[in-house]
């Protein structure tokens, strides 16, 4: 489970943002002002501090230079309206992402998303799946055996028999599994992303995988093969 750290004075918007992530599945902690905060991150590991730039004791910036003397954890800036500078400031202390108040829902969403895959990068070999309905999972990515998309909404089995369900597009997980780990997922047709690792059969028509049979598009059959033989020699080596 990943651990959030908010530092942020303002009760109404902590409690709000607290209630978001823990729907989420996240474990959240919360410090009010800025000495509190640096003495948290530098006592405890956490995956990401959400960080308001207007702080008693100590303000954000200050406390994100400290921070970064002896961590690398993910950094969302919470800015006011247009606080140009706070943004260019942030930066250069080493800031990842912002958030300008007052931010509305969808921005929320949008930069948790943003900052999930460099949550991922710190599991490696693992995945996090944000699922339909709310909540996430970190699974292996060995654990997976394919995803198949069905409308709006993928559905990710995986070697337990148990199916994910997650909306991020069939494009993003692929590039996903690229970045952490190369040429072992891929797409044998539309639809579908596969686990090399788990395929036990290749046909003209299709390919098996623990039973399941995942149509094969005819033009890629070949190509498939020969990619799919590279890929275990090189594995094996």
């Amino acid at each position: 489970m990943a651990r959030i750290l908010i530092v942020e004075d303002e009760e109404k918007i902590a409690r709000f943002v607290t209630l978001e992530l823990e729907h989420e599945g996240y474990q959240v902690e919360h410090a009010a002002d800025g000495r509190t905060a640096v003495d948290l991150a530098l006592e405890r590991d956490y995956d990401l501090i959400l960080l308001d730039v207007l702080l008693p004791q100590l303000n954000g910036m200050e406390v994100l230079r400290r921070v970064r003397k002896h961590k690398d954890v993910p950094v969302i800036m919470v800015t006011a309206r247009d606080a140009v500078m706070d943004k260019v400031a942030g930066l250069d202390a080493g800031a990842d992402h912002y958030l300008t108040k007052p931010f509305t829902q969808k921005q929320f969403d949008q930069a948790m998303d943003r900052v999930m895959d460099t949550i991922r990068q710190r599991h490696s070999k693992k995945i996090i799946f944000r699922l339909v309905g709310g909540g996430i999972q970190v699974e292996e990515v060995n654990n997976l055996l394919f995803v198949e998309s069905n409308g709006h909404v993928q559905q990710v089995h995986t070697h337990d028999g148990s199916i994910l369900e997650t909306r991020q597009s069939l494009s993003a997980l692929l590039q996903t599994f690229e970045s952490i780990v190369p040429g072992q997922f891929v797409s044998p047709g539309k639809g579908y992303i596969v686990n090399q690792s788990a395929i036990h059969i290749i046909k003209s028509e299709y390919i098996e995988v623990k039973g399941h049979k995942i149509p094969l598009a005819k033009r890629k059959y070949r190509q498939f093969q020969e990619d799919y033989f590279k890929f275990i020699f090189q594995k094996d080596a």
